[in-house]
């Protein structure tokens, strides 16, 4: 089976997530597409707490979790969860989706070249962030619907009092605002 690793910190989930998982299957790029948010982002980046995030993320019925990262609760690099993965199922091939807003700091990735050399990644379009960028090894997704959406323009919405309702699930709205968040 070809399994579509999604990574990231989905704070929050939205519905660009979505599409990108929908469209990787309907378009027989994998078999099935896990949702691999972290545990703690690489590069300091301030995350809301592992339990909100895992279930927002749970809210998208349907769609498979990896909580190899949240369960490791140390810093997470996608290198070591596809060896992993690949070890604990052997007979699957385990395939890296990254959003086009990814490439220009691909390269500071902890061992990046050991990604290249042994996964496929695809490289899903985002909107202002052009996928020339790629590397060689790297499978452009050139004709699929643009993500124009963020986690951090919805927080920056959130935080100005505005709706989200065109960005994101009504149960993740509801689990933002029952918890506080943002």
């Amino acid at each position: 089976m070809k399994i579509g690793l999604f990574g990231g910190s989905f704070d929050p989930p939205h519905n660009g997530h979505l599409i990108v998982a929908n469209t990787i299957v309907t378009k027989k790029y994998c078999d099935v597409v896990w949702f691999v948010p972290c545990a703690q982002h690489p590069y300091q980046k301030n995350i809301s707490s592992a339990t909100h995030r895992f279930s927002m993320i749970k809210t998208f019925n349907k769609l498979s979790i990896c909580a190899y990262e949240l369960n490791k609760n140390t810093t997470s690099y996608s290198i070591e969860t596809l060896e992993y993965l690949q070890k604990l199922f052997p007979n699957d091939t385990f395939i890296w989706v990254i959003g086009s807003d990814q490439l220009a700091d691909f390269k500071k990735w902890h061992r990046y070249e050991d990604i290249l050399k042994k996964f496929q990644i695809l490289v899903y379009p985002r909107t202002d962030y052009p996928l020339y960028n790629a590397l060689p090894g790297m499978q452009k997704l050139n004709h699929v619907e643009n993500i124009d959406v963020s986690s951090t323009q919805i927080k920056k919405l959130l935080k100005e009092g505005k709706s989200v309702e065109s960005f994101t699930t009504p149960e993740i709205i509801k689990y933002i605002e029952e918890n506080d968040l943002y």
